[in-house]
């Protein structure tokens, strides 16, 4: 095998001037699962230039931990800085502190018990909508549920409909383009290909939409009591206020990142509670316990221990960031491979959560794998992602997909309607391609007093 550093192995496979495209195009997930069986640090080529894979929990942490220098960079990192704005997700070290600090604050746990409210009165709306025996599109009606909750906590504003509705029809372009343009040469990105101009007419309405949410606000000087009012209402350090284009990141970063990842870990769920009938029973069987006829609320959150292994599971199979780059600031070691400055790497947790020697049984659905008793190692489940960089919405999200499953097995049995698995959409997220589930109305008894 091919050492292009010390410590450093070639992947074998890549072809003259497209290096590992195809596979990297046509089957990414099987592709990234090969790769740990040929080292730590797997180097691979995305045309002319390369890219390092870190293949192992311990030196992903290590790139997590130490963000001053494993920097946000490198060609994914700048796609998704180049379709939603430098908010929180791509902003180099230099900017994080001060952006973690202004919206830190929007997710504390009071309001977090607040957004509660907003989710529960959507899970309602979800759960009632369904009738016996419907063969439910639950890809497109869990994206409409999460686009509409997280929309709503980010604001209450009549003006902010447009936009909602905007991005909701955009963000399935943007992704797919985010994740295109990453991988392919930067002269391709540049032609007028129809992949190309959808992804940037989905981006420019989304930016123009959020812009003139933005400027509504400003104007009328309200406090709607939402994180876009908050935004506008914070001040840095020096006492100044944060200028459009800083609110127009993160606004565009947490609609984005929230939706699609929140959706996509729900579908999943759905599909994964239809294979296991026996799991999605015992999960019902601690719904109903604990709600009776009723809708999840906060309150409920401690009696919904199975709901949130299933979530954590779920994001164990089909993490939503499952592939994501660095880029070293200056000459760093990791492992013992010395790595230059301006090196990309590439991590992915859906190798990590993938490889048998970090996840026994990587392929089989077992919720109780996250009962407290069960040892793990360390780092090897990062759906987050780690460090000063985790997901600032991690217990939002949480929060919201365990109440929303919850309240959908109380109220529905779920059963597939196809044999055949869904498709799998490699696109920013892992997102299943046209997946159906029919549902049966559950006979229900009251919850038992306590």
């Amino acid at each position: 095998m091919a050492m292009d550093h010390e410590g450093i192995t070639q992947a074998p496979g890549a072809l003259p001037i497209v290096g590992h495209l195809v596979p990297l195009l046509r089957d990414p997930l099987h592709f990234l699962k090969t790769l740990g069986s040929h080292g730590d640090l797997v180097q691979i080529r995305l045309g002319p230039q390369t890219a390092v894979v870190v293949c192992r929990p311990e030196l992903v942490q290590e790139v997590l931990l130490h963000d001053r220098v494993y920097d946000k960079g490198g060609p994914i990192i700048e796609r998704i800085g180049n379709a939603l704005g430098e908010g929180l997700a791509s902003c180099p070290h230099s900017a994080h502190r001060r952006q973690r600090r202004t919206l830190q604050p929007a997710f504390s746990r009071s309001c977090l018990h607040e957004y509660a409210a907003i989710m529960t009165e959507q899970i309602e709306t979800l759960t009632t909508g369904w009738s016996e025996g419907q063969t439910v599109d639950v890809a497109t009606q869990l994206y409409t549920f999460a686009s509409g909750t997280i929309a709503r906590t980010l604001f209450t504003a009549k003006a902010a409909e447009p936009a909602i509705d905007t991005v909701k029809e955009c963000l399935p372009d943007i992704f797919r383009g985010i994740y295109q343009q990453a991988v392919l040469p930067p002269w391709l990105n540049r032609l007028p290909l129809p992949s190309n101009l959808r992804y940037k007419r989905a981006r420019n309405r989304a930016w123009a939409e959020v812009s003139k949410t933005i400027s509504l606000y400003r104007q009328d000087d309200e406090t709607h009591g939402d994180v876009l009012s908050m935004l506008l209402k914070t001040r840095d350090d020096a006492g100044g206020a944060l200028g459009d284009a800083e609110i127009h990141a993160q606004i565009m970063t947490l609609l984005v990142a929230g939706i699609e990842s929140t959706a996509v870990a729900l579908t999943w769920a759905a599909h994964l509670l239809c294979q296991y009938p026996d799991i999605q029973e015992r999960l019902r069987t601690e719904t109903t316990k604990a709600l009776g006829t009723r809708t999840a609320t906060w309150d409920d959150l401690p009696q919904l221990d199975l709901a949130r292994r299933v979530i954590t599971e779920t994001l164990r199979l089909y993490p939503p960031g499952w592939i994501l780059t660095r880029t070293t600031a200056t000459e760093a070691r990791l492992a013992n491979a010395v790595i230059p400055p301006e090196t990309t790497l590439v991590y992915s947790p859906y190798l990590i959560h993938h490889d048998e020697r970090f996840n026994p049984r990587p392929g089989s659905f077992d919720p109780d794998r996250w009962l407290p008793e069960e040892q793990h190692m360390r780092g090897a489940f990062i759906p987050f992602g780690g460090g000063a960089r985790k997901c600032i919405g991690d217990n939002y999200a949480m929060t919201l997909a365990t109440l929303a499953l919850a309240t959908i097995v109380t109220r529905w049995r779920l059963s597939p309607v196809d044999s055949r698995p869904p498709k799998v959409e490699p696109r920013m997220t892992l997102a299943p391609h046209d997946l159906h589930v029919r549902v049966e109305c559950v006979e229900r008894e009251p919850a038992q007093s306590s």
